[in-house]
């Protein structure tokens, strides 16, 4: 898989041309989901958090990657002694050689090459891999629209 504009420089954090900080995916953003369009085979996996350089961010950003050319994504069932809140918290982010395609226990934590495809692993232990030709990072640096306010529960 071929990494279009950004590197993961950890195993939770995205680095690109441009930017002094790298986008925490772990910390500082919480994953919404994804979404596969099987017919254009491509799958796009977003964020929204909040950017670590504001003292008290006001505004959400987003992060979309999305993966062209996909050929197949595996899925690996979530704890379910977890919280569902921990379904959205990233724990890592891996680079998986194609003999171990079937394996989440193994952790591959730098990208050496195309060949290579991607698994996520988030706190609840849910885990995805994506097989895929090419993913590209989409961050909006520009304010989404303000945050509402958080409603309380009764």
């Amino acid at each position: 898989m071929r990494l279009v504009n950004f590197t993961f420089d950890s195993s939770v954090e995205l680095g690109f041309s441009g930017r002094r900080r790298y986008l925490d995916l772990h910390n500082c953003f919480e994953w919404q989901g994804l979404s596969y369009r099987p017919e254009a085979r491509r799958i796009e996996m977003s964020w929204v958090g909040f950017p670590s350089e504001l003292p008290q961010p006001t505004s959400r950003f987003s992060v979309i990657l999305v993966f062209r050319g996909v050929s197949s994504f595996t899925v690996c069932p979530r704890d379910p002694e977890m919280p569902y809140t921990e379904d959205s918290c990233l724990h890592a982010v891996t680079f998986t050689p194609p003999e171990h395609a079937s394996d989440f226990d193994c952790e591959f934590r730098d990208y050496r090459s195309d060949s290579e495809h991607i698994t996520f692993v988030f706190q609840s232990g849910f885990g995805l891999k994506i097989w895929a030709e090419e993913v590209e990072l989409i961050y909006d640096r520009a304010p989404n629209t303000a945050l509402e306010p958080t409603p309380t529960a009764p």
